[in-house]
């Protein structure tokens, strides 16, 4: 059979760095490879997508991929490949093999505006999405070591959360899991982008060229904030992309694993004092979400500290911080405390002030010993998802009672 010209080079790369791990898998018999690649297509609107295993033995049996046919098409590759209206399943033999499918990339979000597309300049889309989540089943004790390699039209530039991936082979590791996959927002195309570092931080802003987007001034914001935040969670990513598109793009702001997505026309501060950017940022810092109508408290303590490291960072003073807080006050006024899935607007601007009436219940408790940020970092280092019933019991044990400022909120 031959191979076009793209094929074969793909295949060549995924032979070459499935052979550079092979002094990792001999010296490790419960280790198995992955190679992520993907090439963006703008002709067809599509990515062709690659996901490549190696293994010493039958470690990884099986992969369910989240995959509705609409987004995920023409899957087929080596080993048994099922597919079904929202998933592909993949068992692929014992020595490995590779999964082949293409990944329709143009996406509108249901309240209007687009989360993903693609033109003939420039891709924006989530790696989240292009290579999506899995159930695996593995042999006891096996894990993976994975790597991200991506293509694009000749000009273009690529950049990940994991840094620059034109031409490059990116390491993906997530310590928390032993199935990685590469996630974050990914920028593609004619770009301009902005670099530097700041808190020990590699942070790069993009966007496509000529959208508009002010990225000097974002930089600059995130150098005044984000030393803040780091000292809340000193375990911030070692990167952080901020990436935009033009104006048909969703309008506002969207978090990711080490990067955020900010519509060029959000302002960095809000005419309320809290700021777009920065609750992405927490988002980003902390890794919360919330199960069981738990997302108030994940979006409040995001809005809480978007405000709060404001005025830390002298961003804000004094004033102006009390005067936001009370303005989300005023504005969630008859607002109950209520579980829900997708906390947003009032529901949202309540909890900023359970939050505040938190943290100072937890200082008066430890004469200033403890506070807000301990129970937030708590919650981030657990690595799990939030409920409503950890949030109060973590609260609890650091105020070593039952929490006064979550009375009237779910059990």
């Amino acid at each position: 059979m031959k191979l076009n010209a793209p094929c074969a080079r793909w295949l060549v790369l995924i032979v070459c760095a499935l052979t550079a791990s092979d002094a990792t898998v001999a010296a490790d018999e419960s280790v198995y490879q992955i190679v992520y690649g993907a090439t963006l297509d703008p002709v067809t609107h599509r990515a062709e997508v690659r996901i490549a295993v190696r293994q010493p033995r039958a470690l990884l049996r099986h992969v369910r991929f989240e995959a509705p046919r609409d987004r995920y098409l023409n899957a087929h590759g080596q080993g048994d490949v099922v597919i079904a209206a929202d998933h592909i399943d993949w068992s692929p033999p014992a020595d490995g093999g590779v999964l082949h499918f293409d990944f329709a990339i143009d996406h509108a979000r249901d309240n209007g505006g687009q989360d993903a597309q693609i033109t003939e300049k420039w891709a924006l889309l989530k790696l989240d999405r292009l290579f999506p989540p899995g159930k695996v089943r593995v042999l006891k004790g096996a894990r993976s070591a994975a790597t991200l390699r991506l293509a694009a039209p000749a000009g273009w530039s690529i950049e990940t959360p994991y840094g620059p991936a034109e031409g490059h082979m990116r390491a993906v590791d997530d310590p928390h899991t032993n199935f990685d996959r590469p996630k974050g927002w990914l920028l593609a195309g004619q770009l301009a982008i902005r670099r530097d570092i700041i808190a020990d931080r590699r942070v790069a802003v993009g966007s496509p060229e000529g959208s508009g987007f002010r990225s000097n001034d974002v930089l600059a914001f995130v150098r005044w904030t984000l030393p803040s935040l780091v000292q809340v969670f000193p375990a911030f990513p070692q990167r952080l992309l901020v990436v935009s598109g033009p104006d048909n793009m969703w309008r506002g702001g969207l978090s990711g694993a080490g990067s955020i997505y900010l519509h060029a026309d959000r302002p960095l501060i809000s005419q309320n004092g809290t700021s777009t950017p920065l609750h992405e940022m927490v988002h980003v810092a902390n890794g919360l979400h919330g199960i069981g109508g738990a997302d108030w408290i994940v979006e409040g303590i995001a809005e809480y500290y978007s405000l709060d490291v404001l005025r830390r960072s002298n961003t804000i003073s004094e004033q102006r911080y009390q005067a936001s807080l009370g303005t989300l006050a005023k504005w969630s006024e008859g607002i109950k405390c209520i579980g829900t899935d997708r906390s947003e607007g009032t529901q949202t601007a309540y909890a900023v002030g359970v939050m505040r009436a938190l943290d100072r219940e937890i200082r008066a408790a430890t004469h200033d010993g403890k506070s807000l940020d301990n129970l937030a970092r708590t919650l981030s280092d657990a690595h799990a998802p939030v409920t409503n019933a950890g949030f109060r019991a973590a609260a609890a044990k650091l105020i070593g009672a039952a929490p006064k400022a979550l009375a009237g909120c779910p059990q």
